[in-house]
């Protein structure tokens, strides 16, 4: 059974690890999360949702002003040809 966020963040408090929330709205763009926050401090990542030839799934978290080249990430992750996935996959 999954995790609920309740048990992600009590796990990480009884590690010492505090935290801060912020929700939001789904957001689609680094330019739609740039206009959301504002002034809120710290890095801000994208996620890429990623399909290779195999059909073998990825999640590539990065910071939001890095752009990836798919070739590269594909011989680090020893994937075939990542491309990004399509949103019924998720």
């Amino acid at each position: 059974m999954p995790a609920r966020p309740e048990d992600l963040f009590a796990r990480l408090d009884a590690l010492g690890i505090a935290t801060a929330t912020h929700d939001h709205p789904p957001l689609f763009t680094v330019e739609d999360s740039k206009r959301l926050r504002g002034d809120l401090p710290g890095g801000h990542c994208k996620n890429l949702f990623l399909k290779d030839k195999r059909g073998e799934l990825f999640l590539a978290v990065v910071l939001e002003d890095r752009r990836i080249d798919l070739k590269w990430l594909s011989k680090r992750v020893d994937a075939r040809n990542l491309s990004f996935a399509k949103a019924e996959l998720l």
